[in-house]
């Protein structure tokens, strides 16, 4: 390897080497491996599975997150199948002519582009209890360094599920697995309620609930459950929790939108004229995002002592060098008005534009009736 690949493969151990010493979140150490394994491999997806209390081997991470492909890695005449009940290395450098083992699984990876793959297998006192595999769109054998490099890494992996003192290596695999899975399965629902409310498909659903957990300083996970918790979907006619509301913005949306913006507004403690000049704020950036992208989303929740309400859209983005100017617009300025009245609403606004959409972020601060507290919070919030 270069002195380059030399120094990714020293960082992640020191990466790894830091989470076997400190608190250990098993989601989290899971997800880097896999993501690593991609970059250090040259790979394009990467899986971990672990065997389950049954002795069934589950995927509890996966590189890319979410995606379709990965669920490759659970099939049954996987090679990861075989890694696990031979204990054995398997690696196939041409799914073009794969091995008669996994002829099935062949078909479908070379469907979603994949071209060889390669297994390891993860041991706890000479016993395998799971597997490390990898997946890549090329052809080409995996080379002796790189699949020793794999089994080390899952070595490592393996490592770290066991940082627990007296517990059994089954117990602790056991517990591990089921609080993945268990946030898996949070992710996957909210991906889906959101989909339904935002009239999105899954993969946008998930970006939008990164972003959400991005902005609230949440785990994926937790932010999963706070949207299920929160949002009505599937016929529930209304939430419960800190999520208020998700909702496309489109022109026969708008007077809905208002009407839900106003009353999860007067639910979360705001009421007179702070609901009216919010929701007109919040009005305001919507119809923009219908006017000059089409439409967009709107998502309001509370967090930090206050109403946060980011609108949303696809479009072209604001004009390069546009500043939101700070005298009273014209009478017939109307590609001003908007954001200059948004902005005497909301003095800390911030807005993302770019080619790829424009994001707009309010905040208005709860009562302290509302928020049990008297003290103003200004934690920031990324967007």
């Amino acid at each position: 390897m270069s002195a380059a690949d030399d120094q990714t493969v020293v960082d992640f151990l020191v990466e790894l080497s830091d989470t076997l010493v400190a608190d250990l979140e098993v989601d989290g150490l899971l997800q880097g491996v896999a993501e690593r394994c991609v970059q250090l491999l040259d790979a394009q997806a990467a899986g971990i599975l672990v065997a389950d209390g049954r002795g069934e081997l589950r995927l509890l991470a996966a590189a890319p997150e979410f995606t379709a492909g990965v669920r490759l890695f659970e099939a049954v005449s996987a090679p990861g199948s075989w890694c696990f009940a031979t204990g054995q290395t398997m690696a196939d450098p041409d799914l073009g002519a794969p091995d008669p083992r996994w002829q099935v699984f062949a078909e479908d990876a070379r469907e979603a582009g994949f071209r060889s793959v390669s297994a390891v297998p993860m041991r706890v006192r000479g016993e395998v209890v799971g597997v490390l595999s990898v997946l890549r769109h090329r052809p080409g054998t995996f080379t002796d360094e790189q699949l020793r490099l794999t089994r080390a890494v899952a070595n490592v992996a393996t490592a770290g599920l066991l940082v627990q003192r007296d517990a059994g290596y089954r117990t602790v695999l056991a517990v591990h697995a089921q609080q993945v899975l268990t946030g898996r399965v949070a992710v996957e629902r909210a991906r889906g309620v959101l989909a339904e409310l935002l009239a999105v498909d899954v993969d946008v659903a998930l970006t939008e609930l990164r972003r959400h957990a991005a902005r609230t300083g949440r785990s994926l996970q937790a932010a999963a459950a706070e949207v299920v918790d929160s949002l009505p979907a599937a016929g529930r006619s209304s939430g419960s929790g800190t999520v208020l509301l998700a909702h496309r913005v489109t022109m026969d949306s708008l007077p809905a939108l208002r009407a839900q913006v106003r009353q999860r507004l007067a639910t979360a403690g705001l009421s007179g004229s702070a609901v009216d000049s919010f929701l007109l704020a919040v009005h305001e950036a919507a119809a923009n995002a219908e006017e000059h992208a089409g439409g967009g989303r709107v998502w309001l929740w509370i967090h930090a002592g206050g109403v946060w309400c980011e609108i949303s859209d696809d479009g072209p983005g604001l004009p390069d060098g546009f500043t939101i100017r700070i005298e009273p617009p014209g009478p017939g300025d109307v590609e001003h008005a908007g954001l200059w009245l948004i902005r005497r609403i909301c003095p800390d606004l911030l807005i993302d534009s770019g080619p790829g959409g424009t994001r707009v972020l309010l905040r208005q601060q709860l009562p302290a009736h509302a928020t049990g507290s008297t003290s103003d919070s200004t934690a920031a919030v990324e967007g």
